[in-house]
């Protein structure tokens, strides 16, 4: 069953807010201090049967800023990554290749410092970005999900990609998503 709590726009932002300050705040005056690493990856996601007649191809290229926070006892409390992409997405049949770009977020994991098992995933901004002429399919806005189940716990802000992958982490299960925009 699917729980989505719809916030006003100033709940959003203190939740934004809180979300991204606590992080900068974790290790005490002696704490362990944060680290950052910057990556890149290619992935390409395919579902040659995603639309019926037709297949999805995303190809997904991304360079993440990636800052880890330590408890007073060096253990893994949230990582904040702030996450751009230049995408593209492809007809399978007509090659039809539209961009799904700009594409930038933020995505906050908390983690349990006992189990080390990821509690909650908090994501604001803009996950995907397609323009066909005037036709656009954009996911945004502040989504949390379950760190363990994957389930979405609130969303705030269409997130039509996304939510077809409620309660999983497989990528695969958003690509019938972009099939109008593909047709």
């Amino acid at each position: 069953m699917r729980r989505f709590v719809r916030l006003g726009f100033a709940s959003v932002v203190a939740l934004g807010v809180v979300a991204l300050a606590v992080p900068a705040t974790t290790a005490g005056a002696g704490g362990v201090p944060p680290t950052k690493e910057t990556i890149t990856r290619h992935n390409v996601v395919s579902d040659p049967d995603a639309c019926g007649d037709y297949g999805v191809v995303w190809d997904i290229n991304l360079t993440s800023e990636i800052w880890t926070f330590f408890d007073d006892e060096g253990r893994r409390v949230r990582t904040v990554a702030h996450v751009t992409e230049d995408n593209t997405i492809q007809n399978t049949v007509t090659g039809l290749t539209l961009p799904d770009s700009p594409v930038n977020f933020v995505q906050t994991v908390s983690f349990d410092p006992e189990t080390g098992l990821r509690e909650s995933i908090f994501i604001v901004g803009t996950s995907v970005n397609v323009r066909r002429g005037d036709e656009r399919l954009v996911d945004r806005g502040p989504i949390l999900i379950d760190g363990q189940t994957f389930e979405i716990l609130f969303s705030a802000g269409p997130h039509p990609i996304r939510e077809l992958m409620d309660g999983s982490s497989d990528i695969q299960l958003a690509l019938p998503g972009f099939c109008d925009i593909l047709a």
